[in-house]
């Protein structure tokens, strides 16, 4: 994701594009990534191709990389009726797998033309038996026979289709949507999605929330990584080199910011201890102690409390501002009534409680 210019440069990547085409759950913005939506638009052509075998065009091969057919394979189980409808080599009908991967030396010395072969076509008259090709060793030997007494408790219903299940809905049927998201499956969970995108907030600010929660706020650290100029020190306290930790959670202009705000509500208990170096994780932690509205509240407040810290921060940066505890307290309480008028509930039941002495 890039911002600034046309001709915008290193400096001005936010976040590499892949992560942004994830769900918000797993860090991302949610933009679809259009490689994977044809993936799963692809899937469902062999999905139709599986449970409407009748159609005209289920005849036509259809052309999908062998991944994706790795992972139609493995996306469907079935539930064996006629066995007219379903691969004995390749689908999952047996012991949950397919055979392919239950007897993978077997398999090996299966010949490649019978590999398709439907579980009727194979059972009928045994010719799985006769599509064993070449030397036999002892693993062959062994998987051979446990498929036999595999085999030995299988009847096929003559009158009875086979059922295929889409393992990753609900309802077993496929979806474009349950494909989709399956393609993400073993992606590193975003544990701050929730109290980024479901906090009552402007865009902009849950924008901003969620560059901090990934680190690729532009502050002094990551300019200096780059070569950039940058700042020596934080532009709010002239104490430290600046992170973006440091500047939401670890200064001290802020620290001072943090009581005071919360103080206004009486949950100055929850403000930044000494020991806290990590904005996400004190986040986590101050918001965890509540629920309900008072949850909402706290997380609205902080989300505008870190917004108002770091538009305090580029003022002195880039318009050579001095740092003000009553400039932006005095924007916080300007700003905390215009969000509940436009809707924060939880910063509204928050105001509404008795102030406290």
């Amino acid at each position: 994701m890039w911002k600034g210019r046309k001709d915008a440069r290193g400096g001005h990547c936010l976040l590499a594009w892949p992560k942004v085409t994830r769900p918000i759950c797993l860090g991302g913005l949610g933009i679809s990534d259009l490689q994977k939506l044809g993936s799963a638009l692809k899937l469902r052509w062999l999905w139709l191709q599986k449970t409407e075998p009748e159609k005209a065009w289920a005849f036509f091969p259809i052309q999908a990389q062998p991944q994706l057919q790795a992972f139609f394979a493995m996306a469907v189980e079935t539930i064996i009726g006629n066995g007219k409808n379903t691969h004995f080599w390749l689908d999952r009908w047996l012991l949950g797998q397919s055979l392919k991967q239950t007897l993978p030396h077997l398999f090996s010395a299966i010949a490649v033309r019978a590999r398709r072969r439907t579980v009727y076509d194979a059972i009928s008259g045994r010719r799985w038996i006769s599509d064993i090709k070449g030397a036999l060793n002892m693993q062959v030997l062994i998987e051979y026979l446990h498929l036999w007494d595999l085999l030995s408790n299988i009847e096929l219903q003559a009158g009875v289709d086979d059922t295929h299940i889409w393992r990753f809905s609900t309802t077993g049927v496929y979806s474009t949507k349950s494909a989709y998201e399956a393609l993400f499956i073993g992606a590193t969970q975003f544990g701050s999605w929730e109290r980024i995108w479901k906090s009552w907030a402007p865009g902009k600010c849950k924008f901003f929330m969620w560059t901090v929660a990934h680190n690729r706020c532009w502050t002094a650290d990551r300019l200096a990584k780059r070569g950039l100029n940058h700042p020596p020190k934080c532009p709010l306290c002239d104490q430290v080199g600046e992170s973006i930790d440091h500047l939401l959670v670890s200064c001290v202009f802020t620290r001072q910011f943090w009581f005071c705000i919360l103080q206004q509500f009486g949950l100055q208990a929850v403000a930044p201890r000494l020991d806290e170096h990590c904005f996400i994780d004190w986040w986590a932690r101050a918001s965890s102690r509540f629920s309900g509205q008072v949850k909402e509240g706290v997380d609205s407040i902080i989300i505008l409390g870190s917004w108002l810290v770091w538009k305090h921060r580029n003022y002195c940066v880039f318009d050579g501002g001095t740092p003000s505890l009553s400039r932006v307290m005095t924007t916080f309480r300007e700003d905390v009534q215009q969000w509940s008028v436009a809707g924060a509930r939880g910063v509204s039941y928050l105001l509404a409680l008795p102030p406290t002495s």
